[in-house]
């Protein structure tokens, strides 16, 4: 190891002819501030850099071509990486943690990018994959809340468990033609995600890809063929989550017997559900669908009683709506009383 310290950084340089930086060579170094790699090196081992939380700058050379597991996971001070052209892998969990990243280009070389490697760094609001990635490994995002919006690989064909779990600050996704499959619980817990266009090549391959997306109000498929969106809706299990996707996916673009057969069954707790939720785009879209009309006269005085006992302003001003009642108030955020 060589080590020189400048005016302000204490740089780690690795030394020449070192091939392959080997496993936990440098793990929980918090003195290192700065890394820079000779042209030799073509592996970083696993655990290599691991906890290594005061460094904020690697100088990768051109030569590199795997990055081991957790090779810089913990390394909470890092805020940019620029990935050589080369590089092929990198491992899982290789960037755990890194909690103030906050922009990761992965170059066109990449084919092998493995599970949980950016799982939890919570200041990632930008990301971009090569085309030719085949695959989103377990948990890659994982609790990435900061990513807004993200481009999928233009030749992706699989998202896998977990994907995507926790991007809480995911708000709209277009998946493309070329993914054919999608496993459990891709986008679990994305609380925020409001938009997903969903291509007709999908197999469902997993259950409730969408729990928990309590914001979920419009789910779009490239072409009006129900099959898709009744096997997403068959392979969701919990209650409540049947009831946003079958509500997110009807509409103009989309029609259903099914969905609308379990909608017609069970109207007055998606209503409640969505005064519950504070979710007012859907609680109008239920009572603006036609074939439900009949259902909504049948419940509505009760669900209009259970948003004023949860005093829901808004639920109730968007009901009240619904009934051409103006209730003596002019905004809908004002407090009234039936």
């Amino acid at each position: 190891m060589t080590e020189r310290k400048t005016h302000m950084a204490n740089v780690l340089y690795v030394p020449e002819g070192t091939r392959r930086v080997k496993p936990y060579a440098y793990t929980d170094r918090t003195d290192i501030e700065e890394l820079v790699f000779p042209e030799s090196v073509h592996n970083i081992g696993d655990w290599a850099f691991k906890g290594c939380t005061n460094l904020k700058k690697i100088t990768f050379t051109n030569t590199l071509t795997a990055i081991g597991s957790v090779a810089f996971a913990e390394c909470t001070s890092l805020e940019s990486i620029e990935f050589p052209p080369n590089l092929k892998t990198i491992g899982a969990l290789a960037f755990k943690g890194c909690t103030k990243l906050d922009h990761v280009v992965i170059p066109e070389s990449v084919t092998d990018l493995k599970g949980w490697a950016f799982e939890g760094c919570t200041s990632l609001s930008e990301i971009h994959f090569p085309r030719d990635l085949p695959s989103l490994e377990y948990g890659v995002l994982k609790d990435c809340t900061a990513l807004k919006h993200v481009e999928l690989p233009e030749h992706l064909q699989t998202i896998k468990e977990r994907a995507f779990d926790g991007c809480t600050g995911l708000t709209t996704l277009v998946i493309p033609e070329s993914v054919d499959g999608i496993r459990r619980g891709a986008f679990y817990g994305c609380i925020n995600l409001t938009d997903v266009t969903i291509p007709q090549s999908l197999e469902v391959q997993g259950s409730n890809l969408f729990e928990g997306c309590k914001t979920l109000n419009q789910v779009r498929f490239t072409n009006q063929d129900p099959a898709v969106a009744e096997e997403l809706f068959l392979n969701t299990s919990r209650f409540e989550d049947k009831l946003h996707m079958a509500v997110g996916m009807l509409g103009d673009d989309l029609q259903s017997s099914v969905l609308i057969n379990y909608l017609k069954r069970y109207t007055k707790q998606a209503l409640k559900l969505f005064v519950d939720i504070d979710n007012d785009a859907m609680l109008h879209k239920v009572l603006n669908f036609s074939f439900l009309q009949d259902e909504i006269d049948t419940c509505f005085d009760e669900v209009f009683d259970y948003a004023n006992r949860k005093g829901n302003v808004k639920a109730k001003a968007v009901l009240m709506n619904h009934r051409n009642v103006s209730g003596g108030y002019e905004d809908p955020t004002d407090e009234f009383e039936l």
